[in-house]
């Protein structure tokens, strides 16, 4: 059954999931976004995860877990990254529903984004804004 976006409530947690960091990921996400670089800094001798990647998985699981359809747009997004994440780390990648409005024939949805790794710290932050049509 399809999600009514209409239901969903500000201050209601939209998506939580857990993705861990390995080598595999990594290595996708960067063939994906075509990233040649060559990463020469680390974190206690790992290689660092792409900031965008960590970005790009926790804005993921809001995608999937919202049944985000066809003609959604992706209008902004805002993001604070606030530590280095290292290749092997376990991510707690959370959203939160900060607003829920209907402009004409779209429905606006502004999420906020937390991600929190295996140590408890938050290494990301953000908002990111989904146009989505209103049925």
């Amino acid at each position: 059954m399809p999600i009514d976006y209409g239901d969903l409530t500000v201050g209601q947690k939209i998506s939580d999931r857990t993705h861990l960091q390995d080598a595999e990921l990594v290595s996708r996400y960067a063939d994906a976004v075509e990233d040649r670089a060559t990463l020469h800094s680390s974190v206690d001798g790992r290689p660092l995860v792409p900031p965008m990647a960590v970005a790009a998985l926790s804005l993921r699981g809001v995608v999937q877990d919202l049944e985000i359809p066809g003609g959604t747009l992706h209008a902004g997004q805002e993001l604070e990254f606030r530590g280095a994440v290292g290749v092997g780390t376990a991510l707690d990648c959370s959203a939160t529903l900060a607003q829920n409005s209907v402009r004409g024939e779209w429905r606006f949805l502004v999420v906020e984004l937390e991600v929190v790794d295996d140590a408890g710290l938050v290494v990301m932050t953000g908002k990111s804004t989904i146009i989505v049509p209103e049925s």
